[in-house]
C-alpha cells in the first residue's frame, strides 16, 4: 500500500513515515499543502494522512482541492485540535477519519486499513475486461468467451489484474505495482512484477492481446 503524509513537523512526519514503512508500507512524505497537492496529482496513493495546521496551504484547502477534482483517495486528518467544529469542518470537505494527536502507530494502521476497506466496499464486486470477468476477493476470473469457465488466480496475479483494470486508461509502471501490490518493500530490479504477468498471460492472455508491454514504461491492459 502506497501511503503519503502531510505533516510540518518533521520530529511527528518523519518517525511515522519510518514506522509505517517497518510495517511494510510505500510511504512519501510532504510538509506542506502545495506539497501534497503537487504529489496527489503525480501518484495514486491508497491513503492520505494530513495534518490541518499546514503551511502555504491548510489542511482542509487540501482535501476540498482534491475532492473539487474527483481524488477519492481515502484521507485520515492528523491534528492536535479535540473540537468537535474542527472534526465536523475536516467532515465537511469531505475527510474520511480523524485521528487527535497524540497518536499510537496501532490506531493510524487501524485506521489506514479501516478506510481503504471501507472504499474499497463501495467499489465494483467484480470488474470486466476482454470477454472476462475477475472477481477480486476470490482471485477468480470467469471467461465468458469459453461458456463462463472459471480461472483460479494466485493473490498477487489478481491483485495485479486488478490494478491494472483500475488504471486502465494509462501505462501501469513496475515501481507502481510493486508499491500498491507488495505488502513489504520488493526491488524494483527483480523480475517479481515480470514474472507474474508472464503466468497472468499463460492463464487469461497467451495471444498478449490483452496485457501490453510498454517497453521501458510499464504495462497497460485492453478492455
Amino acid at each position: 500500500m502506497k501511503i503519503l503524509i502531510v505533516e510540518d513537523e518533521v520530529g511527528i512526519g518523519k518517525p511515522l513515515q519510518k514506522s509505517l514503512e517497518r510495517h511494510g508500507f510505500a510511504v512519501d512524505y510532504a510538509q506542506t499543502g502545495k506539497e501534497a497537492l503537487k504529489l496527489a496529482h503525480i501518484y495514486q496513493y491508497d491513503c492520505i494522512l494530513l495534518d490541518i495546521n499546514l503551511p502555504e496551504i491548510d489542511g482542509l484547502t487540501v482535501v476540498q482541492q482534491l475532492r473539487e477534482e474527483a481524488n477519492t483517495t481515502p484521507i485520515i486528518m492528523l491534528t492536535a485540535r479535540t473540537q468537535l467544529y474542527n472534526k465536523l469542518e475536516g467532515f465537511g470537505v469531505g475527510a474520511d477519519d480523524y485521528i487527535t494527536k497524540p497518536f499510537h502507530l496501532e490506531e493510524v494502521i487501524a485506521r489506514i486499513h479501516a478506510v481503504i476497506k471501507r472504499t474499497c466496499a463501495n467499489k465494483n464486486t467484480s470488474l470486466q475486461f476482454g470477454g472476462y470477468e475477475l472477481f477480486p476477493e476470490k482471485n477468480i476470473v470467469v471467461s465468458h468467451a469459453k461458456n463462463d469457465k472459471k480461472i483460479i488466480l494466485t493473490s498477487k496475479e489478481a491483485a495485479i489484474l486488478e490494478y491494472l483494470i483500475r488504471n486502465n486508461d494509462r501505462i501501469v509502471s513496475t515501481e507502481e505495482i510493486i508499491e500498491h501490490v507488495w505488502d513489504r518493500e520488493v526491488n524494483s530490479f527483480t523480475d517479481s512484477v515480470k514474472t507474474h504477468i508472464k503466468t497472468l498471460r499463460q492463464k487469461i492472455d497467451p495471444k498478449k492481446i490483452i496485457i501490453n508491454t510498454i517497453r521501458g514504461k510499464g504495462y497497460q491492459i485492453q478492455l
